[in-house]
This record gives C-alpha cells, structure tokens and sequence, in this order.
C-alpha cells in the first residue's frame, strides 16, 4: 500500500470518543445543559491516554470556555440546515460514516444510529412519576427519547440513586447498566465568607408547576400575615415563565403581598450569585428531581437552605437543609419563621452546607465519567 495512504488510515490502535457538545444558548441553560457545559469542561481537565482522541459533535462552531480545546480534542461542526432532527438524523449519519469507539450523550435523545458503545444520561423519571407537571407534548418526548436511551445505550448515568431506583422499578433496566455520577454546584467559585442576610427568601430555576411556585406563595402570605405592619421581609423569584406559569402569575397578582413578591426574570450568573449569598434562605419546595443542583448552589453561597423532603433532597443534602413536605404551606411558612428568628439555626446550616458541598465537585464526575466510557473499550 501506498505510503501516502497509509497517513489517511486511522490507527487501529487508536480509541476515538465522540461526545455530544451542542448547547444551543450558553446564556440561558437547562439544568441539563448546564451539566453538558461543566461536565465537558471538567472532561478536558482529565489527561488523555495513549492514542486516545475526542471528537465532539455541535451544530455550530464552539464558543467560550468549550472552544478552548486541549490537545487531543477536537470539535467537529455537523451542519443540519433543518435544524430539527440533528441528533437523530444527522449525528446518526456521521456515526454511520465515521463510527467512533464510544458515544456519549449527556441528554438522554440518542441518534437512530449509534455505535457499539453508547453512553448517555437519564437525568429524572419526573415525566412518569408525576405527569401532571408536565405539557404533554414535552412529556410524550421525554417518554420517546427514555424509552430508545434504554434500549439503545450501552451504559446509562443517572444523577442520583433515586433515578436508579427509579429506572430499574419503571424501566427494568438491570442495575449493571446503570452507573450513579453525582453532579456538583453549577457555579465554580471559592467557598465566600459570611455576608450579612438582607430580609429576603430567594428560589433560582423556571418558574413551572414543577417548582411548586404557588406553594411558596401560600407559605409566604401566611408567613407576611403574622409578621405585623412594616415587615420587612420578601420573596424574589428568579427565572423564565415555564409550563403553568399562568396560574403562578394569577397568584402573585391576586396575593395581598404581591408588593413584596419580586419577579426578576433570567439573571446572569453573577447577580444570581449575589442574590444567593445575601438572601436569609434558599427555598426549594420542587415537587420532584433528578438531583438538585439548587441545594449545592446555596451551600457553596454559605446561604441556609430549606428545601422539600423528598427522597433525592434527602440523598443529596444529608443533614445540612431544613426539610419540609412539599404540599404544605403550612409546614414552609414555620419554616421561613424558623430561618429568620432564629440565627443560631442559620449558622448552624451555614457550616454543615459548607462541609456537605465539599463532597462533590465536577472534577469528581468527570472521573467517574471517564471510567465508564474507558471501561466500554
């Protein structure tokens, strides 16, 4: 054989991992994208062995902290002109053209086409657990793309021993196939010191029936009822609408404290992060989760957090949270009373959050992650 040939030739040596990179707005991530973004990113932190290379896959040119590729990376742009349907069609095509040893997905919609060896994540069986939080269309989706990761993928991740539980009870996924890689806080900034708390209760995330939003505003009404005149006490909501935003708006509209209720919207990271550290709480009354990024956010913040007693809060605050059922208003709002009288309480948060979040970090996950995809070769 010609020797020039022999350069086009991939080494048979050589172990090629394609990742699914493709984070449509940075600006304004999912949790999912979210954890695509600072997983990849703890990924290429990780030295590559011996004749391995990664390829990832994106509809558009990389930007930002992505685009800084190590050696050994390298992005590969799959041009979809419609757009719809690039994962399972035109990523099924480049797989089908230039298979690589191992695929992974950090979503859970995988190609028509995969590999041999695919890796992908389920994050939550919220959509089967509780559909009522959901638009059907986006459920009949999740339902879709859960059912082909289970039959298609070689290894599933999933966040949390509560999604675990859940696809081996729900899906039957035998429990080898399946590996726990918890996720860490989304902002990667140093433990601060102690701010002074302003009088304000604080939820970061979509505004949808999910969250549990009107819950909150039950709990905080009831809470503003017995505080007397003057009190200076608010509840700031940071995010975009979601699915039932309507009935959330009608009840800040319709609550005799909608004066102290504040809508922000999406905020960039550095104001959320501001808000985070000097509100008095985190509240997170979410129905349901796959892991709770939330909960690690407030303890990197040093901010106490109360947040709902459900199986994965639980699996994932340990000891450093002020649990409280999600159905009742009642419950949240001695809560809210609890965090702002008592200040022995709130540092007593403070300090198990600041040791609890130590134990996660994505640098831990990317490990974890890199064994999986290494084991499959």
């Amino acid at each position: 054989m010609d020797s020039n040939l022999n350069l086009l030739v991939p080494s048979t040596k050589e172990t090629v991992y394609a990742i699914d990179a493709w984070i449509p707005d940075q600006g304004h991530m999912t949790g999912v994208q979210q954890y695509s973004f600072q997983l990849i990113q703890a990924m290429m932190k990780h030295a590559l062995l011996e004749n391995e290379r990664v390829v990832l896959y994106t509809y558009k040119p990389l930007v930002g902290a992505l685009a800084d590729l190590p050696a050994g990376w390298e992005e590969r742009v799959l041009a979809w002109p419609p757009r719809r349907g690039w994962m399972s069609l035109r990523v099924g095509w480049e797989i089908l053209r230039r298979p690589p040893n191992v695929l992974f997905v950090p979503g859970q919609g995988l190609p028509l086409v995969c590999p041999r060896s695919t890796v992908t994540t389920i994050h939550d069986l919220a959509f089967v657990r509780r559909p009522d939080l959901y638009h059907p269309t986006v459920r009949g989706r999740l339902r879709r793309a859960t059912k082909s990761a289970v039959k298609k993928a070689t290894k599933i991740l999933v966040p949390s021993q509560t999604t675990k539980n859940d696809l081996i009870k729900i899906y039957k996924v035998p429990d080898e196939r399946i590996v726990v890689t918890h996720l860490a806080p989304s902002s990667l900034f140093p433990l601060p010191s102690p701010l002074t708390p302003h009088p304000f209760f604080l939820t970061i995330g979509r505004l949808e029936k999910k969250k549990n939003i009107t819950t909150l505003i039950r709990a905080f009404e009831l809470f503003k009822s017995r505080r007397g005149v003057g009190d200076p006490f608010e509840l700031v909501l940071v995010g975009s609408p979601g699915f039932g935003y309507g009935e959330i708006k009608k009840y800040i509209e319709l609550s005799p404290f909608k004066d102290q209720i504040r809508e922000l919207g999406y905020v960039p990271n550095d104001e959320a992060q501001e808000l985070m550290r000097t509100a008095t709480a985190y509240v997170f009354p979410s129905w349901y989760e796959g892991f709770g990024i939330p909960n690690l956010d407030a303890m990197a913040s040093g901010t106490p957090l109360i947040t709902s007693d459900i199986p994965v809060h639980r699996e994932v605050v340990g000891d450093a949270g002020l649990f409280v059922p999600p159905e009742s208003p009642e419950a949240w709002a001695r809560a809210f009373e609890q965090i702002a009288r008592d200040s022995t309480l709130r540092d007593s948060l403070i300090e198990k959050g600041k040791h609890r979040v130590a134990e996660f970090s994505w640098d831990k996950t990317a490990g974890e992650t890199w064994d999986v995809m290494r084991g499959l070769v």
